[in-house]
């Protein structure tokens, strides 16, 4: 028999319950741009959302339960926008610049992302490799090195470690930013695709060897 706890939430409440997650994730942000997590509470987090301390531990433990939420809010995006980047390219070179430079644009666009990354580098390293966003966009990235790289000798481990790197470097471009500094974002771009491509091209037996 079906109890009152088994029975699924009304519409209404439903949209209250995502209005109240979205609103502390929201203020969460704000937060963690402004001083980062480390130096965060609970109570700077509700009273930015005008929520009450109950409200947030309705949804949220921890501090850091809702850091690794908006983390992976922020990873689910970056997978879609550089995934879209990828599929229509069909060597690496620009299948490689095209993705970091939509995740350099698109990072750079939202207020904040700058500071975010800067005051929160050892929890963006310590959680990010954990998410089962950051796990799809790795399965993606190795697609698709195979797609545009079909001579690749690669060995199944070689081929993670590639792509770890891949989003590795575009990761430390943006943790080693800082407020005012502005980042150049073509430069960088040459710069990480130059530096993929050199390094990872000699594993594919179907290119011309350079005379």
């Amino acid at each position: 028999m079906m109890t009152i706890s088994d029975r699924p939430a009304s519409p209404k409440r439903e949209a209250t319950r995502m209005r109240n997650r979205e609103a502390i994730k929201a203020a969460a942000w704000q937060v963690f741009c402004a001083k980062g997590l480390d130096a965060s509470t609970v109570r700077d987090i509700v009273t930015t959302s005008g929520a009450s301390i109950g409200t947030f531990y309705n949804y949220y433990g921890t501090r850091e339960a809702v850091f690794q939420e908006v983390l992976a809010d922020l990873a689910d995006q970056i997978r879609t926008i550089t995934q879209a980047a990828r599929a229509s390219q069909t060597a690496l070179d620009p299948m490689l610049a095209e993705s970091y430079r939509d995740f350099l644009q698109f990072i750079l666009g939202i207020e904040g992302a700058l500071d975010f990354c800067a005051l929160n580098q050892h929890h963006i390293r310590s959680y990010l490799f954990t998410l089962d966003a950051t796990s799809g966009l790795l399965s993606d990235i190795r697609s698709d090195i195979l797609r545009v790289m079909p001579g690749a000798t690669f060995s199944p481990h070689e081929l993670a470690q590639v792509a770890n790197l891949i989003v590795a470097n575009a990761l430390e471009i943006l943790l080693q930013a800082r407020e005012g500094q502005d980042l150049d974002v073509a430069s960088a771009v040459t710069f990480i695709t130059r530096l993929i491509v050199g390094g990872i091209g000699s594993w594919d037996t179907s290119s011309t060897p350079p005379k």
